[in-house]
């Protein structure tokens, strides 16, 4: 039996515990918090990632893991909207882990401070309040998830700037932005969410893109301007774009995250702060006992998370053939010119958006999983379309894709 530890029970270490356990190796997951449920909990101090008004950017049918439904029959309820709240998936999440029986495996409160490889496995280091202590294992799943380290954009002039400047991650809601001139700075879901929200209560609303391609599909409101990003902050409270200045009372930087595996021993990662030379975008160069679970972005997470936990506790297994360090290093340089002859920037090279599908299915295969359903990239697509077409109100709209017809109104 083969002793792994997942590091994280949010849902990438959930899921990974559930098909390890299955698999038939000897699981313990450590989680630094007190709960479940990882950057799906809501907490109004600082240091979480989530907004009191979230909702999901996508179909609970296309976003739940496959073996478990996002209705009364898995771990929701079958009158939940299609894109439910930050709240409904929590829940789905914690009756997940009780249906599964994964509670008892969580070790809380513990975080882990160092992992590195140690005579075939692994040594793991953990603190729990003062106590600290060392663990073998045979295998690592990486679960620890990218939501909890802000990417900070330098802005030129931020230090003499007399109005608030924050990051999404601290943002709960608009009501300290009544009546202020906000500059909202990224246009992923979390700055349309939080420009979108705070019109409603703002004096005017700034949002700000790499490119006018950025923000070419935001819906006209009133008091929003979609502008460039930043060239600089004035004393004076004055944002400057473009030759431009706009007197601004606050500037939210929605400018995503950086990846934290510090606590891995230096070399076994490549690129700890954007891995992306991973084989199968999910197992580092000549360490194929250790899984970094949910890397790739731009991603519907937890069937992806899903079906990486399935082939990483089959590989363990057996049943998927072990790649040695050199066919590893082929795979990810084949990758690596891919995204090149795309022109992608490097940080981009872990972006894997439509190719999803197909890795997804491509790792059911090799591990004997099922491959996704026939509704599920269509719904996908349609998801994509509907959302570029109204902004403002996709999340309401019906899908005419009914995917997993128990859960589409």
């Amino acid at each position: 039996m083969t002793s792994v530890a997942v590091i994280g029970a949010g849902a990438a270490g959930l899921v990974s515990a559930k098909e390890l356990r299955a698999a038939g190796h000897d699981v313990v997951v450590f989680e630094r918090s007190d709960e479940i449920g990882g950057v799906w909990v809501y907490d109004e101090a600082p240091g979480r990632t989530m907004y009191a008004s979230l909702r999901t950017n996508l179909p609970r049918d296309l976003m739940a893991f496959r073996s478990y439904p996002f209705d009364s029959s898995g771990g929701g309820a079958d009158d939940l909207p299609r894109f439910p709240s930050h709240e409904s998936v929590l829940e789905y999440l914690r009756r997940y882990a009780t249906d599964h029986d994964l509670v008892d495996l969580v070790r809380f409160g513990t975080e882990v401070t160092n992992v590195r490889p140690s005579g075939g496995g692994w040594v793991l280091e953990t603190r729990g309040g003062v106590t600290a202590e060392h663990h073998d294992f045979d295998a690592v799943a990486v679960c620890n998830g990218h939501f909890s380290i802000p990417r900070v954009i330098e802005i030129e002039g931020s230090a003499t700037f007399p109005g608030v400047l924050t990051h999404s991650r601290d943002y709960r809601r608009p009501d300290p932005f009544i009546g202020m001139r906000v500059a909202v700075v990224g246009t992923g879901s979390s700055g349309l969410d939080l420009s979108l929200e705070l019109a409603a209560l703002a004096e005017h609303v700034y949002w700000c893109g790499r490119t006018s391609e950025d923000v070419r599909t935001f819906p006209r409101v009133e008091n929003v301007s979609t502008v460039p990003m930043p060239q600089r902050l004035t004393a004076d409270g004055e944002l400057v774009v473009a030759g431009e200045h706009f007197p601004v009372d606050s500037v939210i930087l929605c400018t995503g995250f950086h990846y934290d595996l510090s606590f891995i021993e230096q070399g076994v990662v490549e690129g700890t702060d954007a891995p992306v030379s991973l084989y199968r975008h999910l197992v580092p160069i000549g360490h194929p006992t250790m899984a970094l679970i949910g890397i790739p972005q731009r991603i519907i997470p937890f069937p992806l998370f899903e079906m990486q936990a399935k082939w990483f506790a089959a590989s363990l297994s057996g049943v998927v053939a072990p790649a040695g360090e050199e066919q590893m290093s082929a795979w990810v340089e084949d990758w690596h010119q891919h995204c090149r002859a795309e022109g992608r920037e490097p940080y981009q090279y872990r972006n894997i958006g439509a190719e999803q599908f197909d890795y997804i299915d491509e790792l059911a295969r090799e591990c004997g999983a099922e491959p996704l359903p026939d509704w599920y990239r269509p719904l996908a697509h349609e998801t994509t379309q509907s959302r570029l077409a109204n902004l403002l109100e996709y999340r309401d709209l019906p899908l005419t894709n009914q995917g997993d017809s128990r859960l589409a109104p």
